[in-house]
């Protein structure tokens, strides 16, 4: 979705458009801070417009340092208008949150992204989803299972969801692609920064067979706060979460937080022996996930996703105890 060439009529919106973008990827704001401000001042062009005393005054919580970069940011549109043509050149397509074509599930995320960015496909609302995630660092039983997980449920026409980690999320990826089905990556970094780097031929593998997810500026590099950031997103585009294997603390077990509170349905793989990579998994298996055998019957586990209506248990409070062995 590229902006070149716009019809007089579409001059306003390519203008608000514009000014968003350059928001969003020029203020250094989160989208909690960029929310504040929309609301604020109304638009995007709003923003931009206002002064630097306008903003410090806005009681949005900025700093000096990032009220004078957002009062400069309109004199750069046109520079951003070049970055939105080099993307879409690329097959990259951008989307601001005011626009139609935004995912409906990340509308409705606690804390909803304002703008990302898409390279490839995601799966609609229509489309089955389920998370894989877990450890970097996962014991061979484990990164075999998240395969043959990935591939089992790709070949029952479900997306696939993780993040592009090593370990559980790579090899998620890799088992719905063996099976030539659906997988998306959602990353915590830019667009163009694929993190980690060993995962680069993967990253183009799966863009041709679903699709690669930002919420950040294209060239942002990865930190610890944008990928556990990123859980959030993989929750809501999945209508259940798998844990394979995750350590007592991590981003696994931000990801199963984030999917309960989405009233997302959790599975925690249920080893039989207990090992260091899978005490998170003890740990959310005490906190009422669902418990998901390694010998799991792959109907029933179709059956039981399908049954669920995602957002009832979190209003009841509680999990249903699934047995699945």
């Amino acid at each position: 979705m590229t902006i070149s060439g716009p019809g007089r009529q579409d001059e306003p919106k390519r203008q608000e458009r514009l000014a968003w973008v350059g928001l969003c990827w020029g203020s250094g704001l989160g989208p909690k801070a960029v929310q504040r401000l929309l609301e604020r001042f109304g638009s995007a062009e709003g923003v931009l417009a206002a002064t630097k005393e306008e903003l410090l005054g806005a009681r949005a919580r900025l700093s000096a340092e990032a009220a004078e970069r957002i009062a400069g940011l309109r004199e750069r549109l046109e520079e951003v208008e070049e970055e939105l043509v080099r993307l879409g050149d690329a097959g990259i397509d951008v989307m601001c949150g005011f626009e139609p074509g935004f995912p409906v599930a990340l509308r409705e995320v606690p804390n909803p992204p304002v703008i990302i960015s898409l390279r490839g496909a995601l799966p609609t609302p229509d489309d089955k989803a389920v998370a894989i995630v877990g450890t970097r660092t996962p014991t061979c039983e484990g990164k075999e299972l998240a395969r043959r997980l990935g591939s089992d449920l790709a070949e029952r026409g479900y997306w696939i969801v993780a993040g592009l980690a090593l370990g559980i999320d790579t090899a998620a990826h890799e088992g719905a692609l063996e099976a030539d089905g659906n997988t998306v990556a959602v990353l915590g970094s830019g667009i163009r920064v694929i993190h980690p780097r060993e995962n680069e031929g993967l990253a183009e593998r799966i863009a041709d067979h679903g699709g690669l997810l930002s919420e950040l500026p294209p060239n942002a590099r990865p930190s610890v706060a944008r990928l556990m950031a990123r859980n959030r997103l993989q929750a809501a585009l999945s209508k259940a979460v798998i844990v394979v294997e995750t350590r007592e603390q991590g981003g696994t077990l931000v990801t199963a937080s984030a999917a309960r509170r989405q009233g997302r349905l959790v599975y925690a793989v249920k080893w039989d022996q207990s090992k260091e990579e899978a005490a998170g998994n003890e740990f959310l298996l005490r906190q009422g996930a669902c418990p998901l055998g390694v010998d799991y019957d792959l109907d029933e586990l179709g059956e039981q996703i399908e049954r669920f209506a995602p957002g009832v248990a979190e209003e009841a409070g509680e999990r249903a105890q699934l047995e699945l062995f």
